[in-house]
């Protein structure tokens, strides 16, 4: 018998399990969410849980203690991931950092690409250095 997918979350689920996540990620217990939100702890332990109702009330609140949209905690990504930044040095000891997706080396020129657009590039022979100075954080 082949495997169902899981049912889709509910617009209610999905923002408990963001509100969640990020309190989590922030290193947040749910009394300091609570007291940031201007809510009590009960009511955070029971919209995380499902155990309440959500309201737009508390989406606004929860929004503005996680510094947040609202549309952010009704999405699959309620934080944005920030752009990996290296640290990029060149003849003459100048150095740069530059956010970048992409980086295409080859014997001349070496470029980086976000988004699909150039944000810098460099003849290769003139690199002294490239350092990754920021990568996306796993979640543990």
């Amino acid at each position: 018998m082949p495997e169902q997918s899981p049912e889709p979350l509910t617009a209610a689920e999905r923002v408990a399990a963001n509100v969640k996540l990020l309190r989590a990620r922030r290193g947040w217990t749910q009394g300091e969410l609570a007291e940031r939100a201007g809510l009590t702890e009960n009511r955070v332990w029971a919209l995380e849980g499902g155990k309440r109702r959500i309201t737009v009330d508390d989406v606004e609140a929860f929004a503005s203690a996680l510094d947040v949209t609202p549309a952010r905690l009704l999405s699959d990504e309620p934080e944005p991931t920030p752009d990996p930044l290296y640290e990029v040095t060149v003849e003459g000891g100048i150095t740069q950092a530059v956010a970048a997706d992409t980086i295409t080396p080859d014997e001349l020129m070496t470029v980086f690409y976000l988004r699909g657009t150039t944000a810098f590039l460099a003849p290769t022979a003139r690199i002294l250095g490239i350092r990754l100075l920021t990568e996306e954080a796993t979640d543990a």
